[in-house]
């Protein structure tokens, strides 16, 4: 070999030496620096000419395991999810409290009834009555602030959801702009570690939020998908887009109000799978949904139980004049039969005037002819106020009682007594009106429900039907419902609902309608009047919240014939509270709402029923939680072992470095030397 080839080498030896030494100082400067990995550079024999010349520098490496990565970016995916589930399932426990806890909605109605249970025995009783009607407040305002929270709740999953949509967008910008970067370093030969390093760190973000996965191209990109295949990363990025809804009710859904989430306007809502997005999103539209609507569930079934009893009973002595709280116009024209009671009484209850009204004789049969039929009576005038209520008042000092007796209106899936379709002595209101409908969610809203019949739908000045058969969905229903109803501005809508669809029914003007069924569409839907969020509107009707004498501790009596001078009401009747704590302390027929199935039990227990599964549900994310965390940290551990730099490594690394380049750099003086005695020598 000449001396210029071994200088050569020396001279490579160097420069080697001095990129290694550089490097390892690298490492150790960056040694806590996250996210960095630990660099090496690649070194390799140089042949010339079949002979050995020296060393040559290759590419500088990152220490990773990109299979490892690839895992531990589907824990963060998993660990951010289940995060974000326990944050929101820890405050629904809170919420509902414990079953140890008297402060729970179980408990709350537990006390009502024992405060109904107490009365029954003491109906005379004044602190009895005043005991229940404060239960009762107590119990509306706990629904009340309940429900108001589970919405406030949703509203905050929506704009976090707005939030980690902007923050994806950064992440995908920033990849987007390091992939260009690196491109354009290994295009020039030059090292583009550090960027990629970056752009790791920029994945984890990323996949903490959005479920990714993704591949490495040949020009040192990569290319970034979600796990239902939605381009994130190619070659540009996309924009993600979510505008927040400024109020949330349960009246809106996705999509029914609030909007999706959209890449180049295309939904892509349901094309999540993992991360914070996917649970927050499932959040606001499942599982709260869900736990409102059984809140829903028990209030519904609890206020219509009550308020069927309480129909049935009477103050003692009674008021002298009677308010509906549904809002009625003299056309209204439902289906009535059987017979309605209303009697006047004096201040000891004997009888001084009694009508007994045969409601399928009215002509013609409308809610305006009912109120007619009661203003002819001698002690006693009825009308409808400029409100819409049905007002019954006593004349003469006298005072005013109902009693349902055989009335049955039927109106969608339900059929109550004419006292408390008017609601003439409701005990709860419900802020319920007959201008709209909806009905329990279905599984899905274009299979076939496999029912036939006629649906007919009354309106002031007419009816309409409307068919349907075997195989129609509820989308063709309502579709049907919508073209034959467009001249009285009433359209059926499917809403869509957590996992399922219900239909909603709506006069656009306000106006009442009802409906009757030939066949079983109604009960097999359960529809009914109202909207979503009878928990937030529930409340003690006020006429008794003010005055709890006015509680129906009496009944008027419901005997055949009802004669002027009788006594038809006394103090100490406790029927009436018997009743009315009866839907408290007996089995109710409940339909299936939210994750909760059909059942037969009491309101309690159906109240514990929801704390019960919001607590094993909680239970298990912060079980799986737990799991995750620990399997993450084994994986990043695993990773660390890999990438992380060990400073006690490189600075051993770096003394080989220094002795080598010593040796070099004395290899290089010497044939320096050499030459220059050859030179001498020469001359």
């Amino acid at each position: 070999m000449s001396l210029s080839v071994s200088l050569y080498s020396a001279l490579a030896a160097l420069q080697a030496n001095q990129a290694a030494f550089q490097i390892a100082s690298s490492n150790v400067a960056n040694a806590n620096t996250e996210g960095y990995t630990r660099k090496t550079v690649g070194q390799t024999n140089k042949i010339v000419n079949g002979e050995s010349s020296g060393v040559q520098l290759t590419e500088i490496r990152r220490s990773v395991d990109e299979n490892l990565l690839l895992q531990i970016r589907g824990q963060l995916s998993k660990l951010s999810r289940l995060t974000s589930q326990d944050t929101y399932y820890t405050r629904m426990q809170q919420l509902f409290g414990t079953l140890e806890n008297n402060g729970g909605l179980s408990a709350a109605i537990t006390e009502l009834g024992t405060a109904l249970e107490s009365l029954s025995t003491t109906p005379e009783s004044q602190a009895a009555r005043s005991n229940v009607v404060n239960q009762a407040v107590r119990l509306t305002n706990q629904l009340q602030f309940m429900s108001d929270e589970v919405q406030k709740m949703r509203q905050e999953a929506d704009k976090q959801i707005s939030e980690t949509v902007d923050r994806i967008n950064n992440q995908l910008a920033l990849i987007n702009d390091l992939n260009g970067q690196i491109s354009v370093s290994k295009a020039l030969g030059r090292p583009a570690v550090d960027l990629e390093d970056t752009r790791d760190n920029a994945l984890n973000d990323l996949a903490k939020d959005i479920d990714i996965k993704y591949f490495r191209r040949s020009d040192g990109r990569v290319a970034v998908f979600t796990e239902a295949g939605r381009e994130l990363v190619g070659g540009t990025t996309v924009t993600l887009v979510h505008s927040p809804v400024s109020q949330i009710s349960a009246q809106l859904t996705y999509p029914s109000g609030i909007g999706p989430i959209t890449i180049g306007g295309t939904d892509i809502t349901g094309d999540l799978r993992d991360g914070s997005l996917y649970a927050l999103v499932n959040l606001r539209d499942t599982d709260l949904v869900n736990l409102a609507a059984e809140l829903d569930r028990v209030t519904e079934t609890m206020a219509a139980s009550v308020n069927a009893a309480f129909n049935d009973g009477t103050a003692y002595p009674p008021p002298t004049s009677l308010t509906g709280l549904m809002t009625v116009a003299a056309t209204d024209a439902p289906s009535m039969t059987g017979t309605f009671r209303a009697a006047v009484v004096d201040s000891t209850g004997v009888v001084v005037e009694n009508l007994d009204i045969d409601l399928g004789t009215l002509a013609p049969a409308t809610i305006g002819q009912l109120v007619t039929t009661l203003n002819a009576m001698t002690n006693a005038t009825a009308s409808i106020n400029a409100q819409g209520k049905v007002v019954l008042t006593a004349t003469g000092g006298n005072r005013i009682a109902i009693n349902e007796m055989t009335s049955a209106v039927t109106n969608g899936s339900q059929t109550m007594g004419m006292g408390q379709f008017l609601g003439l002595n409701d005990f709860f209101a419900t802020g319920n009106t007959y201008a709209t409908y909806q009905t329990d969610r279905q599984a899905s809203a274009t299979n076939a429900l496999g029912l036939s019949g006629t649906l007919t739908i009354a309106y002031p000045g007419g009816s309409t039907a409307v068919a349907y058969a075997v195989g129609d969905s509820l989308t063709a229903i309502a579709t049907s419902i919508t073209a034959a109803m467009a001249a009285q501005n009433i359209t059926a809508t499917v809403i869509q609902e957590a996992s399922g669809s219900r239909l909603n029914i709506a006069d656009a003007d306000g106006d009442n309608f009802f409906l009757t069924d030939s066949s079983t569409l109604t009960s097999s839907l359960n529809a009914r009047p109202g909207i979503p969020g009878i928990a937030n509107r529930i409340a003690v009707n006020s006429v008794i919240a003010n005055d709890p004498n006015q509680f129906a501790g009496g009944e008027l009596s419901g005997a055949a014939t009802l004669a002027v001078g009788t006594i038809a009401i006394s103090a100490g009747n406790g029927v009436a509270a018997q009743a009315i704590a009866g839907a408290f302390a007996g089995d109710l027929t409940i339909t299936a709402a939210g994750g909760l199935a059909a059942t037969t039990t009491r309101l309690a227990d159906y109240a514990a029923g929801i704390m019960s599964v919001n607590a094993t549900t909680a239970a298990n994310i912060g079980r799986d939680l737990e799991i995750n965390e620990a399997y993450s940290q084994a994986l990043t551990t695993q990773a660390a072992g890999i990438s992380q730099v060990n400073i006690d490594e490189e600075m051993s690394n770096i003394i080989i470095l220094q002795n080598a380049y010593q040796a070099a750099a004395r290899i290089t003086t010497a044939i320096t030397e050499m030459m220059d005695i050859l030179m001498n020598a020469v001359r």
